[in-house]
């Protein structure tokens, strides 16, 4: 009996890493793809403007564009980023054939960075990673209870290996991915993640040792942003000074993340009346052909453009790149095209960063904090835009790997959400993935089920709040030993409690398939 024990309670554990040790490998292989093929993409943008040039350009674009029209044709649901994919496969609202969708994911990926569009990779190695969990879970032949642990595992693990930024995947899991606190959801995104960035930094080491690749910047233990090198406050006042730069950046990225949010959800309308998947791509892909013809540092996930910036003196050019990037970005993402926003998010933030470093220089303040300056933009800017802001506080501790603008940040990334929820700016991620289930739902039942706990349920000893429920669910009714006892989010489940769930706008069959992996259940 206490070995049972000590299995039911160390699978999550054992579970999750394996997850992570898989993810690791799988997304530390892919991101070393997508350099390669931004390379290659930066290689045609930056060849000299012959006619033969610019028709060959314009044909490997269309055809990167049939080629990804074609997959979401048959997969929809690699359309897009993949963390909305991902957040709304752990909460139990998507069910997808993870093995060819992450396929699909990753290859749609590539041929959007073969093509330069601004779109990053982030956000497919986190859909990827959950998807990954979720395969893992049904190898092992687990319920679906105990699999959306492992997608969240596996999403925090794919976010962490991505910008080796493992407290980040943690707090996201807990922030983004399902936005409340529980031990199972921290444990699931521990076990992962640890494995995870500890494989991908190993990958990373020994292909750093092949010149080409460590040319691009694959190499181990390095900060995602290191051209950004975070200055230490010489002195109190500078402090304050920085802080009143934060609180202006922070009003300001709060009004640019409520038109970035709203731009997307409105071409996301616009392109979905196009029934060709082929048509509503094709504009996405020619804008940025035409933008990166243009000027070649336009292109790409955004880590170019941001390090371009940092040499770019003239305002009129700051204001340009800031605004190709944002059309750039925001009709690939309204298109559907497949692709991340992380990354992009990141060179938006950034390149309005500069723009408020340079003023801030011109009214006094040190050069030497203007690298300070464009990170705590860039984390009021994702804050405000997928309304996550502990994890963007973290994101910007580990993406320059220096502590030392921790109070700024908070600052600027406090008053852009206070400031955003003034706007009432819907939160991206969680405004994508409430658009796919509405796609993908069928309509459904209001649902009443009553049955026991069996003994060895995963949710034996867990309070209610902290179990995933199956979606659109709620514990009415509690009997434990024919006493009626009234549940809330801190009661602890036991075996033999006879619990009355009901769920509301659910499919009959999905619901009582899931529902079994709680409870044995004796009527509906």
């Amino acid at each position: 009996m206490k070995h049972t024990k000590l299995l039911h309670a160390v699978q999550p554990l054992l579970y999750g890493c394996i997850t992570g040790i898989i993810c690791g490998a799988v997304i530390a292989l892919f991101l070393v793809c997508s350099r390669v093929a931004i390379s290659f993409a930066f290689g045609v943008y930056s060849l000299e403007r012959t006619p033969l040039a610019v028709i060959c350009t314009l044909m490997l674009v269309v055809l990167c564009c049939l080629l990804v029209a074609v997959m979401q044709a048959l997969n929809p649901s690699c359309r897009g980023s993949g963390i909305p994919l991902a957040e709304g496969c752990a909460r139990g609202m998507l069910k997808v054939k993870w093995l060819r969708t992450a396929a699909m994911l990753i290859a749609g990926s590539l041929l959007s960075f073969l093509s330069g569009m601004a779109l990053g990779s982030e956000g497919p190695s986190i859909g990827v990673g959950g998807l990954i969990g979720d395969g893992v879970g049904r190898i092992g032949k687990k319920p679906i209870q105990f699999r959306r642990y492992l997608i969240t595992g596996g999403a925090s693990a794919g976010l962490a290996a991505a910008f080796n930024a493992p407290l980040t995947g943690i707090a996201f899991a807990l922030e983004e991915t399902h936005r409340k606190f529980a031990p199972g959801i921290l444990l699931a995104a521990f076990s992962a993640v640890v494995p995870a960035v500890m494989i991908s930094q190993l990958i990373f080491w020994g292909f750093s040792h092949v010149p080409y690749l460590n040319g691009l910047g694959i190499k181990s233990g390095a900060a995602a942003l290191h051209f950004l090198a975070q200055a230490k406050y010489d002195t109190i006042a500078d402090l304050f000074k920085a802080c009143g730069v934060a609180a202006i950046s922070g009003i300001a990225c709060a009004f640019l993340a409520a038109a970035f949010n709203i731009c997307i959800f409105l071409l996301g309308k616009l392109f979905g009346k196009i029934k060709s998947t082929t048509l509503r791509l094709l504009p996405s892909f020619l804008l940025t052909a035409a933008f990166g013809l243009c000027l070649a540092s336009v292109v790409g996930t955004g880590e170019v453009t941001l390090e371009h910036v940092s040499i770019v003196s003239t305002a009129g050019m700051l204001i340009l790149l800031l605004f190709m990037r944002f059309v750039m970005t925001v009709t690939a993402s309204g298109s559907g095209a497949t692709g991340g926003l992380f990354l992009p998010m990141i060179a938006i933030g950034g390149i309005l960063g500069t723009i408020i470093a340079k003023t801030a220089v011109c009214c006094g303040m040190s050069a030497a904090y203007v690298p300070n300056v464009i990170m705590f933009t860039i984390s009021a800017f994702f804050a405000a835009s997928a309304g996550a802001p502990i994890s963007a506080i973290v994101l910007s501790i580990e993406l320059t790997m220096s502590f030392a603008n921790v109070l700024p940040c908070a600052v600027a990334v406090g008053i852009a959400m206070a400031v955003a929820a003034v706007l009432r700016t819907s939160p991206l991620y969680e405004r994508m993935m409430e658009d796919m289930y509405k796609q993908s739902a069928i309509g459904g039942d209001d649902i009443t089920v009553t049955g026991i706990i069996p003994a060895g349920s995963f949710i034996v000893g867990r309070r209610i709040r902290d179990v995933l429920w199956p979606h659109n669910s709620l514990v009415t009714d509690l009997n434990r030993d024919g006493v009626a006892i009234v549940p809330d989010g801190e009661t602890v489940l036991l075996e033999g409690d006879a619990l009355t769930i009901r769920a509301e706008k659910v499919d009959k069959h999905t619901f009582t398939v899931q529902i079994q992996d709680y409870i044995t259940h004796d009527r509906n």
